[in-house]
């Protein structure tokens, strides 16, 4: 009986945690203070295998790159000045190495605490630091709670593009509580032309929500491309592209 009552004691304490925490909720933001100074590691492994004219061709590809982001500045509404620039990076393809362009080059952003990008000068405008950002919602989130953001056709992804975002647990990474989320990406079946395109990705990330930054980041990526080219006396021929990615980012000293 003895037993019994410590076990149900046990019991009832680990209840109650697992009630307490799928009742937490915290509010995401993008809140480092200035001076912060957050390094990452990036590796990108995949292939592109490009098929035409009853033939194939596979390119492996990876990338490896240090990134650095540094909040210069914050303003009484919160809202960041944040510079980013590749420290150090190779590209191999098929087995050759190749020293990454840009190095150096440092992109200046102003992004307001829910992660919207309010300027941005520097390369790649308009680009990566605008559309790949996470866009946090209005109002704290537990486990289970999702929201989703649009992005617009741009540049560099002529299609528009929907991702899910789903609070799946609370850990520690590293010694930082974070949240972590489950991203899934997709793109509506499209036709922009003589092009279709369609990208699907899914992928984890793990968000010090205390300091309000991110830790780490794992997305698996599928695109398929089908472009047609005419060659002319009513003849056409499909040109079909597959990249198969997958990226790994972590914070590093």
């Amino acid at each position: 009986m003895k037993r019994l009552s410590v076990f149900l004691a046990v019991l009832l304490l680990v209840s109650v945690a697992f009630t307490a925490n799928a009742q937490t909720k915290v509010l995401l933001q993008y809140s480092p203070d200035a001076g912060t100074t957050t390094k990452y590691k990036m590796n990108i492994k995949g292939n592109t295998i490009v098929t035409a004219y009853e033939k194939s061709q596979t390119t492996n590809l990876e990338t490896v790159m240090v990134i650095q982001q540094k909040v210069t500045g914050k303003d009484k509404d919160g809202n960041i000045d944040m510079q980013t620039a590749i420290l150090e990076g190779k590209i191999t393809v098929n087995g050759t190495p190749t020293a990454l362009p840009n190095i150096g080059e440092i992109i200046t952003v102003k992004m307001a605490k829910d992660g919207t990008i309010l300027s941005q000068t520097g390369m790649d405008q308009g680009g990566m630091g605008n559309n790949q950002q996470i866009k946090f919602p209005a109002t704290p989130v537990g486990v289970g709670d999702s929201w989703t953001t649009k992005m617009e056709p741009n540049p560099q992804l002529p299609i528009p593009m929907e991702t899910v975002y789903t609070v799946e647990a609370f850990e520690k990474i590293g010694g930082e509580d974070c949240v972590k989320l489950k991203s899934e990406v997709n793109t509506p079946k499209n036709n922009t032309g003589s092009i279709n395109l369609e990208v699907k990705a899914k992928g984890h990330i793990w968000f010090a929500y205390k300091k309000g930054v991110m830790i780490q980041n794992e997305v698996v990526s599928n695109m398929i491309m089908n472009m047609q080219q005419d060659l002319g006396n009513g003849k056409k021929e499909n040109i079909v592209t597959r990249m198969n990615l997958s990226l790994k980012m972590g914070t590093v000293k």
